[in-house]
């Protein structure tokens, strides 16, 4: 269980207290790089894990939780310090519950749960993640983008309720197709 790809997600997971504290201190510089980290661990543990053929369970199921919680580490202190609107918060944790509450009913369900990013979750994430980096740039007066803002959070929620949407839908034809392959 402990190869490469699974220690950096478990230090992801580590790294949103150490987000919490500098965002809560007003410590910027330290956030921002935080979660530039913890993005760059996010695409680095993917693809060791696929090249060199390391996927584990518990990578399947830590990897998108602990991008959820930084995220939402993330997201919820940066509203909650004025600086992200609620509106778009409340978009990005919805869409984020409703895809694990929907993980989870599946399991429950039908058991085994096969989860794979679609294209546009995986868009909506860089682009959240790229309005974060930029948000916490902002933040630590290392770049000015107050002039962008409001286009950049229209365009997060916009990919928020897009592959909210998608994902929805993926899972609701899953779902019934297992249901009717299971009443055959």
């Amino acid at each position: 269980m402990w190869n490469v790809p699974n220690i950096l997600t478990t230090l992801r997971v580590f790294a949103a207290p150490l987000l919490a504290y500098a965002l809560l201190r007003g410590q910027f510089e330290l956030a921002l790089y935080t979660f530039i980290v913890a993005a760059a661990t996010d695409a680095l543990d993917g693809w060791i894990a696929r090249h060199f053929h390391q996927m584990t369970h518990y990578g399947a199921v830590m990897d998108p939780l602990a991008d959820k919680l930084i995220t939402l580490v993330c997201v919820g202190l940066l509203t909650w310090l004025g600086i992200v609107p609620l509106w778009l918060t409340l978009a990005i944790v919805i869409r984020d519950t409703v895809i694990v509450a929907g993980a989870f009913a599946y399991h429950r369900l039908f058991g085994e749960v096969e989860i794979h990013p679609t294209w546009l979750g995986k868009l909506h994430t860089a682009l959240a993640f790229l309005l974060f980096t930029a948000v916490l740039a902002d933040a630590a007066q290392i770049i000015d983008i107050s002039d962008w803002l409001d286009t950049c959070y229209l365009i997060v929620l916009a990919t928020t309720l897009a592959s909210l949407t998608q994902y929805v839908v993926l899972w609701t034809r899953k779902a019934a197709g297992e249901a009717a392959r299971r009443a055959a």
